[in-house]
């Protein structure tokens, strides 16, 4: 359970993640923001606008959660899809990476912030529902370490830190049980922890670095053991 006294280690942990995902950002140029990556439809350009907006919003959430005021954070789908588009289509790769690095610091601070006691305690979010305002910061991590492997360079899920994968293995099991279409899955971490989402009928088995590939994109690790055939999971 995430709360004030775990908001300052989470922003080390995030820290942490966002560094990483910025110096693989920054190392690209225009030319490479143009190729594909494993979000289909999405070139590079739109993954790094993505996380621009995600930061923004998470931004007005952290805000909101701190003074009460309600300040809506997300678009409509569409609206969100039209504004990805026409900053990859309009930023460089240097503006792309400075915009990434002006709204990561921005929500550092507001969820600093968060330090200090809440008017709120739960904010929606478009897939994973209403959500503890203190897991602001393990979503954030989680959308970085996801979306940084999207981008398709050199780096792989197991250059993330033990903590940020255990938060992100966290959040995806929150995006899993909000969502009515998810199957029922038993989530068994060999170094102990379990999760369960619905009514926990197929089980998976790995280290966390063979469960997240899985539970966030998919993806098979030889190491993952289940029963059975493993079932389509909902796309994020």
């Amino acid at each position: 359970m995430k709360s004030v006294r775990s908001v300052a280690s989470d922003l080390g942990v995030l820290e942490r993640e966002a560094g990483m995902a910025m110096a693989t950002i920054a190392s690209l140029v225009d030319d490479e923001l143009g190729k594909p990556t494993r979000c289909e439809g999405w070139t590079r350009a739109h993954v790094v606008a993505h996380l621009v907006r995600d930061a923004e919003a998470l931004t007005h959430l952290a805000t909101w959660a701190v003074t009460g005021e309600e300040t809506p954070a997300y678009a409509s789908a569409e609206e969100r899809a039209a504004d990805i588009e026409r900053t990859a289509a309009e930023l460089s790769a240097r503006q792309l990476a400075a915009a990434l690095d002006r709204a990561d610091r921005q929500l550092a601070e507001a969820l600093a912030r968060l330090r200090s006691g809440v008017a709120v305690e739960t904010v929606p979010t478009p897939f994973a529902g209403e959500i503890d305002v203190f897991a602001l910061p393990a979503l954030r991590t989680t959308e970085l370490i996801v979306h940084h492997h999207d981008l398709d360079t050199t780096w792989q899920w197991h250059e993330a830190g033990t903590d940020a994968i255990v938060d992100a293995i966290d959040i995806c099991v929150l995006r899993l049980r909000a969502n009515p279409d998810s199957p029922g899955l038993h989530v068994v971490a060999r170094e102990g922890e379990e999760w369960t989402v619905g009514d926990g009928a197929t089980r998976i088995e790995g280290y966390y670095e063979e469960l997240l590939p899985f539970l966030a994109r998919e993806e098979v690790e030889s190491g993952l053991r289940h029963d059975g055939d493993l079932p389509a999971l909902p796309r994020w």
